[in-house]
């Protein structure tokens, strides 16, 4: 058995640096006291004075301390806890100012974390705001790594602050964490998915509208669920591939924490299968289009840790689900999804005062757990935690040992109406962290156009940095460029793929809605135009073949 542990120890990699875990205190057992008389005083012949006992409290606990463990938390925004706080208060930096990892105190593993460790420390009380984290209690550790808009990749990579940009949001999250960690925790795969540049896609819909509405509908609510329908058709490889990341990603996380039980976390699902609710910014019609991503989102990850788990039988894996995790066998979160009164989720964010700097970080709590969802899913995370892990938590959670406050954050509709009036001329902005060929870049205000040399010739890539300038050449979609030069719309490190490879046919009554534009200077054409063309045929995203002109 040791020599065994001694190859599993051994495969640990050089990046996972050894935490050694802090020494417990000793105290001197007790024993004979002998007290000392006044000068001129014999001592006297009683025996040893008998150690000063305390008398219990009712919730005093007999018997040893617990083993000291250690925790490690790795994730996306979900487990950080984005949209956990009712006055975008997180964490902060060191210097005081807004950290954009969005660590909240209230976010659902620490919120698990602390009621279980006062079911291990009886006399322990605590409160819960969202810019307060304790990494220890007692003896027992907790490294929280996750931050918002995490990949799988930023297991061992850094994470920047924006796309393309050099700015570091977060360090690698499996670096600088114990080996000998107890319990690792995983909420990672959401982004891998595209979940970033779909809500980009349902956000710029609704605000960049400067004449009401896009293509000349009469509202802005079909625009939004033609945009998020071809977006959802975009990303549907990405949705295939998450299986193999997240069994890449399990293996990664085993090889830094080998004695590690790892606790796998799902998506809440906080829209319903159909039927649902709109709200101000976002359509029922487009969450019933949304429902089936998500739904498949948490399959695919289920995929990867049943894909792990046969490689790797010996480790211990549990599937937090917060949707199957309430009273027999129920959602924690139903009848509180997005649109229903006393939602545990967050609308569409708006935050006036970084429009100008970070157009893209403005909304980035948009349609997270608030507050109230976060200690909910937390609640039902230490249950599920206390029952799977026994030996760490023998005492259960003890909720009622913590003071939290949840509330939900309070719309302003000044602010609404600010992010209206700035859309009007920088909607563009809006899609600045979103791929290079996401639906969101190809939203304008004469509608849906996508670029037909993008699209209908993947082999001609001039890529030049700069705006669009006459006489110059117009690969890509609006979005890319910068510093002058000749002229693209695309970055030069991006490679087109085949179109019909990226995109799947939407529903027929969006084909009206979506233009193909010759380059950035030429007007766009409707697809029904093209319809009609007796030309070759090509093959258009999102519709399939249509004939060229």
């Amino acid at each position: 058995m040791l020599a065994v542990l001694g190859l599993v120890l051994s495969a640990a990699p050089a990046g996972a640096d050894l935490v050694p875990v802090p020494p417990r205190p000793t105290l001197p057992p007790p024993g004979p006291v002998t007290p000392v008389p006044p000068p001129g005083v014999p001592f006297p012949t009683l025996g040893p004075t008998p150690p000063i006992v305390l008398p219990c409290a009712p919730t005093c606990l007999q018997g040893p301390d617990p083993e000291p463990y250690d925790s490690v938390v790795y994730g996306d925004s979900y487990t950080s806890g984005e949209g956990a706080s009712h006055n975008h208060t997180y964490v902060p930096n060191a210097d005081g100012s807004e950290d954009f990892r969005h660590r909240s105190g209230l976010a659902p593993f620490y919120v698990a974390w602390a009621a279980l460790e006062m079911g291990r420390n009886p006399l322990r009380r605590m409160t819960l705001t969202s810019d307060k984290m304790e990494q220890a209690i007692g003896k027992d550790r907790l490294f929280f790594k996750a931050s918002s808009g995490a990949w799988i990749k930023h297991l061992d990579e850094e994470q920047k602050e924006k796309k393309g940009g050099t700015a570091v949001r977060n360090p690698p999250q499996a670096h600088d964490v114990p080996t000998m960690a107890k319990i690792a925790y995983f909420g990672l795969g959401g982004n891998d998915a595209g979940f970033a540049d779909l809500v980009s896609t349902a956000a710029t819909a609704f605000l960049f509208r400067p004449n009401g509405a896009l293509m000349g509908s009469l509202t802005w609510e079909t625009d939004q669920e033609v945009s998020v329908s071809m977006e959802l058709s975009r990303l549907e490889p990405r949705i295939n591939d998450l299986k193999n990341k997240v069994a890449q990603g399990l293996w990664s996380v085993r090889e830094t924490h080998p004695v590690a039980e790892i606790v796998v976390a799902l998506y809440p699902l906080g829209i319903k299968p159909s039927g649902n609710t709109g709200i101000t910014e976002i359509t029922g019609r487009t969450m019933d289009l949304m429902y089936p991503f998500a739904a498949r989102v948490n399959q695919a990850i289920r995929d990867g840790v049943a894909q792990f788990q046969a490689n790797h039988p010996q480790t211990k894996v549990h599937i937090f689900d917060p949707n199957t995790a309430g009273p027999n066998g129920t959602s924690v979160v139903a009848g509180h999804e997005l649109g229903e009164p006393d939602s545990y989720f967050q609308g569409l964010v708006h935050r006036p005062n970084l429009l100008l700097s970070k157009p893209f970080q403005s909304y980035q709590e948009s349609f997270h757990p608030n507050e109230l969802g976060a200690v909910a899913i937390g609640k039902a995370l230490a249950t599920f935690l206390a029952a799977k892990m026994p030996a760490l938590f023998p005492n259960g959670p003890k909720f009622d040992a913590l003071t939290m406050d949840p509330k939900p954050l309070a719309a302003v509709p000044e602010d609404r109406q600010a992010v209206l009036d700035w859309a009007v001329t920088n909607g563009a902005q809006l899609c600045e962290d979103t791929d290079i060929d996401s639906l969101c870049r190809s939203i304008t205000p004469d509608g849906i156009v996508l670029s037909k040399e993008l699209w209908f010739d993947p082999n001609r890539v001039r890529p030049f940095p700069g705006p669009p300038t006459p006489g110059g050449p117009d690969t890509g979609t609006p979005g890319g460029g910068g510093g002058g030069g000749e002229s693209t719309w695309i970055p030069a490190q991006y490679v087109p793929k085949d179109p019909c490879d990226i995109f799947r046919p939407v529903f027929s009554e969006y084909y009206a809605r979506v233009q193909i534009q010759d380059g950035p200077l030429q007007p766009p054409r409707s697809v029904h135009e093209l319809l009609v063309a007796p030309k070759s045929p090509k093959c258009v995203p999102g519709i399939g073949l249509i004939f060229d002109y």
